[in-house]
């Protein structure tokens, strides 16, 4: 496994004409973000850039420039490339049916996800607070790309969603410093968190309402966790678009160090979110269920019923928490 150095995709950018860009499935505001950052920054050289994601671009993200751009998937598109950047993905099959557009071109891996296979031709993976800090660190190594209002709003709406808006621990003293030098180009942070966090529809708030009425905890209250049923979303009159930081709210309980959410996608396809708030790595059992994440936020995908997804998962976390706890 090969880390390449900034310098590397810097020649990379410069060599090549025509690139795809991508991200994985579910996309957040990591990987939105530093999408776009790298389109923008892209075309500052006069490449040739296409964006293509498997899912369609969540609403909350809509304000970001160039976000028309983004293409969904679909079996009939073709897109001409020589290099492809994968965004913020720990593994390949994360990309989902975007796969299938890639043949011999050129595969290059950013991410900053720990457990990240190193799938690329060319990989620069690091541990830091979000993708959009090696989006940011590249464009300061090229002389040649300059930042400007649109690939800093891009870039900032990265890293406030990925920290929790600066709260959980991943948030360093970079961060904050890349966020000052970002807030020097007039970026609205005020606008983008209300963009992102502070507009919900009628369902979205009534669905909260049934979720918080119906949240469980384990005997020990170091786990809190939600469930939503395709019944209750056809109860309320919305969608898993509606879903974005509920899981947030179990994690927000008194003495709760693990929050779950755990989405009904399909008959038998239990998406699961994880998140911890100090000592409990999520990611450790996220990867017995074949996913992946950070030490404090993962998730992974159980092909079973709702009520069985529950019961494995929440017998995995007890068994991890009593290991952890002892060392705490």
């Amino acid at each position: 496994m090969k880390n390449d150095t900034i310098a590397e995709i810097k020649e990379l950018i410069l060599d090549y004409d025509k690139f795809l860009v991508t991200g994985h499935i579910g996309p957040d505001g990591d990987s939105i973000g530093s999408i776009l950052a790298l389109k923008l920054a892209l075309e500052q050289l006069g490449k040739v850039v296409e964006v293509v994601i498997a899912d369609e671009l969540p609403d909350c993200f809509s304000f970001l420039s160039s976000s028309t751009s983004i293409k969904e998937y679909d079996t009939e598109l073709e897109v001409d490339f020589d290099l492809v950047f994968v965004l913020d993905c720990g593994t390949w099959d994360r990309i989902a049916e975007v796969e299938e557009l890639v043949d011999e071109q050129i595969i290059v891996n950013l991410d900053h996800h720990s457990d990240n296979t190193y799938f690329g031709d060319y990989n620069f993976v690091k541990e830091v607070a979000a993708t959009a800090e090696l989006i940011y660190h590249l464009i300061e190594v090229t002389p040649q790309l300059d930042l400007n209002q649109d690939i800093a709003t891009a870039i900032i709406t990265a890293l406030i969603t990925d920290t929790g808006s600066f709260r959980y621990s991943n948030t360093t003293s970079r961060t904050h410093q890349i966020a000052a030098q970002l807030l020097e180009y007039d970026v609205d942070t005020a606008y983008i968190s209300r963009q992102i966090f502070g507009t919900n529809s009628y369902e979205n708030l009534k669905l909260r309402g049934q979720l918080l009425r119906n949240l469980q905890v384990d005997k020990s209250g170091k786990i809190a966790w939600m469930k939503i049923s395709q019944e209750l979303l056809d109860d309320v009159g919305t969608t898993l678009d509606d879903t974005a930081g509920i899981v947030n709210y179990p994690r927000s309980l008194e003495g709760a160090e693990v929050g779950l959410l755990f989405k009904e996608q399909a008959s038998q396809e239990i998406k699961v979110s994880l998140r911890s708030n100090s000592y409990l790595p999520v990611n450790e059992v996220a990867h017995k269920f074949g996913g992946g994440g950070h030490a404090r936020a993962a998730g992974c995908l159980i092909e079973d019923t709702l009520e069985q997804a529950e019961e494995k998962i929440i017998t995995a976390l007890a068994k991890a928490l009593e290991k952890y706890s002892a060392t705490v």
